[in-house]
């Protein structure tokens, strides 16, 4: 009996060198192409998952009269939004007058009409309002979230009015919010494009 031979393929040849060269340098040529391509798709297709899942957090402020069928008289509020692609994890929340920071809205509040920070009763003096906390805080895609409501009233007017002049201007709301993919942006209520930061914390 004969034993079975191993076959060892052989890669065929022209027998000219310089053609089996180009050949081979061809090949070689053709896979890293389609190697570049196969990468370039690849980011290509994971900016577009990226796109189609990232938020972007606006602020918009209101000094004045509300819709004509609202119960409410004048009022100052302000509303953060998400009209981004994905859920926006918001996770630090600041409020700046005059570009330095207060600890919260009253303060900002007290500071615009000119009155001390550590007024004895301040809602003695502002009235009534709501606020609500953003920060930690989920805002899904296409949805918003109100955060001020000051509405003007007999016992307020003269601070109201006060704030409301200056409110716009020296008022900055800023936010620091993730996309579930963990890339991360500022937005300031005075900019409209956000700014690319490494992380909120």
């Amino acid at each position: 009996m004969i034993p079975e031979t191993e076959l060892v393929p052989e890669i065929r040849k022209t027998g000219h060198r310089l053609a089996d060269l180009a050949v081979a340098f061809s090949a070689l040529f053709v896979s890293l192409c389609s190697l570049g391509i196969a990468l370039h798709h690849g980011r290509t297709m994971q900016r577009l998952v990226e796109a189609n899942s990232r938020p972007f957090i606006q602020f918009t402020t209101t000094n004045g009269h509300p819709a004509a069928d609202s119960p409410l008289g004048q009022a100052f509020s302000v509303l953060v939004s998400n009209p981004g692609a994905g859920a926006a994890r918001v996770e630090r929340f600041s409020i700046l007058v005059d570009d330095k920071p207060v600890k919260d809205i009253g303060e900002a509040l007290l500071r615009l009409a000119g009155l001390p920070a550590d007024t004895r009763d301040p809602s003695a003096v502002l009235g009534p309002m709501t606020y609500l906390a953003v920060a930690p805080s989920y805002i899904k895609a296409g949805s918003d979230q109100p955060v001020l409501l000051w509405p003007r009233t007999a016992s307020n007017a003269s601070v109201w009015d006060m704030d409301a002049e200056a409110g716009l201007n020296r008022v900055t709301f800023e936010a620091c919010y993730c996309s579930i993919f963990d890339e991360c942006w500022i937005e300031n209520s005075h900019r409209f494009r956000p700014t690319a930061v490494a992380s909120c914390s």
